[in-house]
């Protein structure tokens, strides 16, 4: 066998057996990359006497086209926020890395700071989107929340994103309505606040569009109309609905053409009662 066909054999022995790992390599490269995204969700929760915080991240790939944060910004205000890019996927999850450092709840001049409204975050958001020319005409939603830890007032935001949904012991659950355009089209629109009075015993509920099969459907004429599987635990305390509504997604299978990546944030303002629960048996505990 003359050189040059020894060579050629050796090289198409070579590509061979790349072919036949690259699929493996390739799912631990995927792998990696979830685990990477992870990384930049919030380690900790600031759970507190008076609030208690749960999430669901649930990508429908190793890597997911949703991202979260839940941010203490000073002594007074908690940010937080879902967002979801178009599609899923690598493409998706690149851009999600994009969205959580653009995406700037305070910002620090010298020895002060100033603290954006979720109109604002919502609007620097969204030119900092379209000022990157993304190709494939690549757009997110999502919707910002401002907390006042003090007195209760829930200030928000919506880009294009579902509704938060209250609920209440009060009243029936519903969503918080507000009107906001998608991010990254347009340059020159106008985001919109409202404001809402949470109460002790209130939760409150964040999610991405993937989560909505689950939760219920909507409608103009009769509103939210929740899944018989949600109203069982929408009662639950919000960190043991959360677990259960992990347990919900899991086993309720889903067609391919319908399955998404699934996000939520949930949040619980602890009655006097609940707190001083805690409180006792977490001293008898120690």
């Amino acid at each position: 066998m003359a050189k040059s066909d020894r060579t050629t054999a050796v090289e198409v022995s070579k590509n061979f057996a790349d072919a036949q790992a690259s699929p493996d390599n390739l799912a631990e490269q995927l792998r990696m990359a979830g685990l990477v995204q992870r990384d930049f969700l919030p380690r900790r929760l600031p759970n507190s006497d008076q609030f208690r915080w749960a999430t669901a991240f649930l990508p429908c790939e190793w890597v997911s086209g949703d991202i979260y944060d839940v941010a203490r910004l000073d002594e007074r205000h908690i940010g937080f926020y879902v967002a979801d890019v178009a599609g899923h996927g690598i493409p998706a999850a690149l851009l999600t890395m994009f969205l959580k450092q653009a995406l700037v709840m305070r910002q620090t001049t010298g020895n002060s700071y100033h603290i954006f409204s979720p109109a604002e975050v919502m609007a620097n958001l969204n030119l900092r989107m379209t000022g990157q020319k993304l190709s494939g005409q690549q757009f997110a939603t999502c919707c910002y929340c401002l907390l006042n830890m003090e007195t209760l007032q829930l200030t928000y935001a919506r880009a294009g994103h579902p509704h938060p949904i209250l609920i209440s012991a009060r009243e029936q659950p519903r969503r918080l309505q507000v009107q906001g355009p998608l991010l990254g089209i347009f340059e020159q629109v106008e985001y919109i606040q409202q404001t809402k009075q949470l109460q002790p015993g209130d939760k409150l509920l964040l999610y991405s569009d993937g989560a909505e099969p689950f939760i219920g459907s909507f409608d103009d004429l009769s509103g939210l109309n929740f899944s018989e599987e949600f109203c069982e635990i929408k009662d639950l305390p919000i960190v043991e609905m959360m677990e259960k509504f992990k347990t919900l997604v899991q086993n309720k299978k889903i067609r391919p053409p319908v399955v998404d990546d699934i996000t939520a944030v949930g949040l619980e303002i602890l009655t006097v009662l609940q707190v001083q629960k805690r409180q006792k048996n977490a001293k008898y505990h120690h």
